[in-house]
């Protein structure tokens, strides 16, 4: 007759391999645990909208490590879900002195340049875009520059660079509503 064979542990070794219920968690961690743990906490911040909560976690991240990127950005994004649209104009203005920033991240600083009505910031960026060598870029910093005139309420010149991306792409729907919207303003 054939029996099966069955392997116990024995008390001892279940100690050996396996932390008791009794024994104390880890009090200490690491910096790279500590920075991965804030890090953590701060994007659940962010994705539950939570911004006032996020910004402490985010401003010790950042001292921290003053070369982390995604700190910056998350911190800006932080700081706009606060309605703190000056101290975001200023995050984003770091990251952009980041030597591996984006061009999202220069439209983002473009974008809230705007909003805060610092036109001469933002029409800096859109002014190095059109040297680009990609037709998108230049198309946006065209649209993007005529917005900017149209708000500062410039219509001849936004009108020129609506213009100029319509020459470049006659199909541009931005380029083309934002011409109808120039002309609604002025009577035309």
């Amino acid at each position: 007759m054939l029996s099966a064979c069955a392997v116990t542990e024995t008390q001892s070794s279940l100690n050996a391999n396996s932390a008791s219920p009794l024994d104390p968690l880890a009090t200490q961690v690491d910096e790279q645990g500590q920075y991965k743990l804030l890090m953590d906490l701060a994007v659940m911040e962010l994705k539950q909208q939570r911004y006032k909560q996020a910004e402490p976690l985010l401003q010790k991240l950042r001292k921290l490590n003053r070369d982390d990127i995604a700190v910056y950005r998350m911190l800006a994004r932080a700081y706009e879900g606060q309605q703190k649209q000056h101290l975001a104009l200023l995050a984003w203005q770091q990251i952009n002195q980041f030597a591996q920033h984006t061009i999202d991240d220069e439209a983002e600083y473009a974008r809230l340049a705007l909003v805060e009505d610092e036109y001469q910031i933002a029409e800096l960026v859109y002014q190095q875009w059109l040297n680009s060598d990609q037709l998108n870029h230049r198309l946006s910093a065209l649209n993007n520059l005529g917005f900017s005139r149209l708000l500062q309420k410039d219509f001849a010149q936004a009108r020129s660079y609506f213009q100029q991306a319509l020459k470049i792409d006659p199909l541009n729907s931005k380029a083309l509503n934002n011409l109808i919207l120039v002309d609604a303003l002025t009577g035309r």
